[in-house]
């Protein structure tokens, strides 16, 4: 916790998201290898959903049928996101056939920094 996060009380940190009340984010970015036809995208956009986001207690804001791109947080506030989170998301990313150029952003505080 930083120098400026002790001086405030519990009260003031969680209103501030400070200390243990840090919530962090991160992006993901992805390009289709061809032009994905609709149905083809809904079943990985699924088991997207489904394994690597609700599979780890995560929630994902984004999507997109030009272009895969979101932000990745923690479905639970103030629990720890961790790197190994977003390890596992990227993970399951470069292992898709349709998706290519996947990029994983860095852990943000996702009231503070933009992803």
């Amino acid at each position: 916790m930083s120098r400026a996060a002790h001086r405030l009380n519990r009260r003031q940190r969680k209103k501030k998201h400070v200390g243990e009340f840090q919530e962090f984010c991160f992006a993901v970015d992805a390009r289709y290898r061809s032009e994905p036809d609709r149905p083809a995208l809904y079943p990985m956009m699924d088991a997207f959903i489904d394994v690597a986001i609700e599979g780890q207690g995560l929630v994902f804001g984004g999507g997109g049928t030009e272009a895969f791109h979101g932000i990745v947080s923690l479905g639970v506030k103030y629990a720890p996101l961790g790197e190994h989170h977003r390890a596992s998301v990227g993970a399951w990313l470069e292992n898709q056939a349709l998706l290519e150029n996947v990029v994983v952003g860095p852990l943000v505080d996702a009231w503070t920094d933009s992803a």
